[in-house]
């Protein structure tokens, strides 16, 4: 055996910058100096292997990169002294983190220190300390580091770590709060620690972690070569030697297992540092059970800082071992603003206790996931329902400016899904921590590309201001695909006019007005639609001018009059009505108003029903695009004017592309959406009162010149909502070999409580060519 550094995977430092110690000290005799120091680094790349979901090293990876006191070893001549007879194996440490773990990117820059050495009982110890920094700042310190050189014998005998939960009880110091979820599960499945790994939390835990699914970069553990866990066969949040809490895990030891074959060449055996990114594992998996992901999205684990723990190790996994069982022992839980969990970490392999952690502390921290995508890309892809963000440097076209601050596309990414003082510069960083604030949509519900001028005071709050906002209209844009792939959607194009109102509600800075956080919906509108929008259209150019400020309390109403242009030409007015509003606001929404007969009709029976997931006629909506399931009623001669009433549902799906997009950390289906329900209610009854027939290769024009169309909303359809369904009235309907029209009003209901109603929605059904061009 000789001393080595771990080969790939596990080799981390990429190169030694410089070495200061005597070749061959330990043999050198009296007055030699025999410690040293040795300076490495290893880069963070975009692709490096071992990045967790957030784009970070992980913690016991971090540790590990400080491998280089081998190297330093062998230099100093240990292998001289050993002759081959005595393998390297770490015996502990006190480790400290002072920031977050790098990531691409990143240099991490160590400097190791070997500070003397003794012998025991024929072992030959070995004590050393090093830092590790990034970009200058310190992130890591080991102190009171040991190890040894055993013989395999001295090895195979060890009694493990002499810890017992008894030797240690903990104080009252910490805190013992209960978990925001509370899990019935008392043992976990190995497929379901994989779902958990792979971001599917509800897939884990069930009922209760609904909300997880429109997470569109949820808390998790690491997986793939990683994931050290294989099942959880004990979770008791009451539970252990203490009453505070208990976890144990148990994964099975494979000589095939990755980490043997490069640690250590002729020597394998697990790493103790991957025994304790297992137990920290282990932590995140309990506070994850406990419920603490559910309500941050975008959040990730690592250690607590400035919160010394030492490690220690007196075992070994081998490619002959069968098991590891890591346990964790709760100290205290803290609820948050960031929740934390505080513990005795112990690692064991067929019985033996090999490692353990003491005082360990993990903590849940915001993050954005925009700082990782810029680095590594998205996750998905529009069909998933998160497009691509592209890295991209300059802009097309002008951008306005505010005290020094642009708003092109990387800071409207940034409002979406990004630091908060990215997007608006630093009177928003206020926001880069624990609060939440109200943000644009993400990708691929995302309609602005630049914001090309704005006038009024930013954080002014003043009436008057006004933005001009882009949007650059893909020609090949997934919403032409998914509808009749000639018109922009009316959804779409509504979002088109309203996302710069709540951009400029934030440039004016309607959150910074009180310490409660608030949420953004849109409340009321009407207007007009003059144009279409095709894929030939290129660019839309929308105004939006703030032309009322009112205020109740936490609650902020505001009005906006909108105006959308292509080329000068007219596409949409709009006069609108958002509020800001606290979260408390939404607990127990009544909705609109509406009489017993408007609720009996809901369950009225009706013999006619069409499935609309089976179908695909022509300028039917694609799957992403669909908002509606089924037809479960339709009375051709109903309704007040006579002349129909149709309704309509669709099962919520927790995991839809448009709650990922819409919004980050607030999660909620567009109400543009739900008018788009209605326009795809209108143009099945269109289709089947035959209205269309006749007409050759029939367009759907959705509220043609002369209709106005308005709205309200009184509620929103968050996961946690069932079903959506549509009540339709027919006002008027005529048609001819040369075209259709109809005339609508509806509700949208979520659940049992009407929560949108629409009047004025109006189609026209146009001859159209065969080619599908407009």
């Amino acid at each position: 055996m000789q001393t080595r550094m771990p080969e790939p995977p596990m080799l981390l430092a990429d190169r030694v910058t410089g070495i200061d110690a005597e070749p061959a000290a330990l043999v050198a005799g009296p007055g030699a100096r025999v410690g040293g120091t040795v300076w490495t680094e290893t880069d963070v790349r975009g692709d490096s292997w071992y990045l967790d979901a957030t784009g970070r090293m992980p913690a016991g990876l971090m540790i590990e990169a400080g491998q280089a006191d081998l190297l330093l070893l062998s230099w100093l001549g240990v292998d001289l002294l050993n002759r081959g007879e005595r393998a390297y194996r770490l015996l502990g440490c006190e480790v400290t983190f002072h920031g977050p773990p790098p990531g691409p990117g990143d240099t991490a820059r160590y400097e190791i220190h070997v500070d003397g050495h003794a012998e025991h009982d024929g072992v030959l110890l070995f004590f050393f300390h090093y830092d590790c920094t990034v970009n200058g700042e310190r992130r890591l310190s080991v102190r009171d580091g040991r190890a040894g050189f055993f013989t395999p014998a001295e090895l195979a005998a060890s009694g493990g770590v002499r810890w017992s939960p008894a030797d240690s009880p903990p104080g009252e110091e910490l805190p013992q709060d209960p978990p925001h979820v509370r899990c019935p599960a008392a043992s976990f499945t190995a497929a379901q620690v994989r779902s958990l790994a792979q971001g599917r939390p509800a897939a884990c835990f069930g009922r209760g972690w609904e909300a997880t699914a429109a997470h569109i970069r949820t808390p998790r553990i690491d997986e793939g070569r990683l994931l050290l866990l294989h099942e959880v066969t004990a979770f008791d949040p009451s539970g252990g030697p203490w009453g505070r809490g208990y976890l144990r895990a148990e994964t099975p030891v494979s000589p095939g297992d990755w980490f043997f074959a490069g640690h250590f060449k002729n020597d394998p055996c697990m790493p103790g540092t991957l025994m304790l990114q297992g137990g920290l594992q282990a932590m995140a998996f309990y506070l994850t059970a406990m419920g603490f992901t559910v309500e941050r999205d975008g959040w990730r684990f690592e250690p607590v800082g400035e919160a010394p723990f030492t490690a220690d190790c007196r075992g070994q996994a081998t490619p002959g071992s069968g098991r590891i069982v890591y346990e964790v022992f709760v100290r205290g839980v803290s609820a948050g603003p960031e929740p934390a969990l505080y513990a005795e970490v112990l690692g064991s392999v067929d019985g033996v206790k090999a490692f353990h952690g003491r005082n360990v502390a993990l903590r849940l921290v915001p993050d954005w996931p925009l700082s990782q995508w810029r680095h590594t890309g998205g996750p998905a892809v529009e069909g998933g329902g998160i497009a691509v963000p592209r890295e991209e440097r300059g802009e097309p076209r002008p951008v306005a400016e505010a005290d020094g601050f642009s708003f092109g596309r990387d800071s409207l990414l940034a409002c979406a899904w990004g630091r908060p003082s990215e997007a608006f510069g630093p009177p928003y960083a206020v926001f880069d921590g624990t609060r939440k604030v109200a943000r644009l949509p993400g990708p691929p519900y995302h309609f602005m590309s630049r914001v090309t001028s704005v006038t009024g005071r930013k954080g002014g709050m003043r009436e008057g201001s006004e933005v001009v906002a882009e949007y650059d209209v893909p020609a090949d844009a997934w919403y032409f695909r998914e509808g009749d792939g000639r018109t922009m959607p009316c959804a779409v194009l509504l979002e088109v006019a309203l996302q710069p109102c709540g951009w400029l509600a934030s440039y004016v800075g309607s959150a910074l007005t009180t310490a409660t956080d608030l949420r953004f919906r849109n409340l009321d509108g009407s207007g007009t639609v003059p144009g279409e929008v095709t894929p030939g259209t290129g660019t839309v150019r929308t105004r939006a001018r703030l032309t009322r400020v009112s205020r109740v309390g936490d609650m902020i109403i505001e009005a906006f009059d909108v105006a959308c242009t292509a080329d000068g030409a007219p596409l949409l007015a709009v006069s609108t009505v958002f509020g800001y509003f606290p979260s408390s606001s939404f607990a127990d929404q009544p909705g609109l108003p509406v009489s017993a007969a408007d609720r009996a009709r809901l369950d009225e029976p009706c013999a006619y029903e069409a499935d609309l997931t089976a179908r695909r006629d022509p300028g039917q909506p694609g799957p992403m695009l669909r908002m509606l399931d089924r037809v479960t009623g339709y009375w051709p001669e109903g309704g007040r004017a006579g002349r129909g009433r149709l309704r309509a549902e669709k099962e919520v799906d927790p995991g839809a592309w448009f709650f990922r997009s819409h919004f980050f950390q607030d999660p909620v289906q567009p109400g543009s959406l739900g008018i788009e329900a209605m326009c795809q209610l209108l143009r099945h009854h269109l289709r089947e009162s035959g209205l269309t027939a006749g007409i050759a290769f029939p367009r759907f024009v959705t509220t043609p010149p002369g209709t106005e169309l308005s709205w309200t909303y009184r509620g929103q359809v968050t996961p946690a909502s069932r079903r959506v369904r549509i009540e339709m009235e027919i006002l008027e309907a005529e048609g001819t070999p040369e075209g259709a029209f109809a005339l609508a009003e509806a509700t949208l209901w979520n659940d049992d409580t009407c929560i949108y109603r629409v009047r004025g929605l109006g189609m026209r059904v146009v001859p159209g060519t065969a080619d599908g061009t407009p």
